[in-house]
């Protein structure tokens, strides 16, 4: 059984940093633009580095990201099928994105090209912690002996049981993005209310809820997770933070209140996603019940 192939995925998969150091993990690297500057996100930046670019944001830096183009992608992945691997490739849910399109169109172009290698691109239909509870899903099934075509396959259908929240500060940052509309983002200008959103099932943001303050925004999101999560799912839980640490460490803490067996892997939001939830939001992703 051949389990000599590549996994990829973007910058956009916030994978906690000892996982993403990992030699076999490879990431296709998103730029982001502000002020002039461009920010090159690796999937393997410090802490440091992507603390900086929030204290940016909060000083009034409003940045923007950019696509991968179909072009790029074959520049990447052609050494290695030229070199007889088969890729498999996660992307950014296609609901927030263009870059999974860019990969089937690089995929459908270098398919036809090699026929000792192949190339699968999976849309994630998520983004952040989901993406890295289905990045850790494909190192694990590579080590227990999965080919390529049986790990894609496991992954397209796992995808569709992983639950991801968060809250935000407000949804300035969604709405200037695109990502949600001006009546939605009016709410986090109110009251101290925290928007709670979530990633739909087709990989789309929905504005769902509204809490007064941090704490009860964290709260709810830990009741949503009472309520949906499978507890006997031993996958591990991502809480992702844009650089909001304590918010970060209260959720960890009513986390284990609810399921003190829970095994929790920390990473902070990266700029792409930061880019557009903005400072402070804080985010959890699981796997529901079936």
């Amino acid at each position: 059984m051949n389990n000599d192939y590549v996994i990829f995925t973007d910058a956009s998969a916030d994978v906690m940093l000892d996982i993403s150091g990992n030699s076999d993990l490879h990431f296709i690297e998103m730029p982001c633009e502000s002020d002039g500057n461009i920010y090159n996100c690796t999937g393997t930046d410090s802490d440091e580095k992507i603390k900086q670019f929030y204290v940016d944001i909060r000083s009034g830096s409003l940045p923007k990201t950019t696509q991968i183009t179909p072009f790029r992608y074959e520049e990447i992945f052609t050494p290695f099928l030229e070199d007889g691997k088969d890729i498999i490739c996660l992307c950014l849910s296609s609901g927030l994105s263009s870059t999974f399109e860019s990969s089937k169109l690089a995929a459908e172009n270098l398919n036809a090209k090699y026929e000792n290698a192949k190339l699968y691109t999976i849309d994630s239909i998520g983004a952040t912690g989901a993406m890295s509870i289905l990045v850790e899903r494909m190192l694990a099934n590579r080590d227990r002996g999965l080919t390529a075509a049986e790990n894609a396959a496991d992954i397209e259908e796992f995808k569709h049981h992983i639950y991801t929240t968060c809250y935000v500060e407000d949804l300035h940052h969604l709405k200037r993005g695109g990502r949600i509309g001006a009546a939605a983002a009016v709410i986090g200008s109110l009251l101290n209310l925290k928007p709670i959103i979530r990633i739909t099932e087709d990989g789309r943001i929905e504005s769902t809820d509204k809490c007064r303050g941090a704490k009860k925004a964290v709260l709810y999101i830990v009741d949503k997770y009472k309520e949906l999560a499978d507890m006997d799912d031993p996958t591990p839980i991502y809480v992702c933070d844009a650089d909001n640490q304590v918010m970060a460490d209260f959720m960890e803490e009513e986390l284990k209140k609810v399921n003190p067996n829970v095994v929790v892997h920390r990473s902070r939001l990266s700029p792409i996603i930061g880019t557009h939830l903005g400072p402070e939001s804080t985010l959890i992703s699981f796997v529901k019940k079936k």
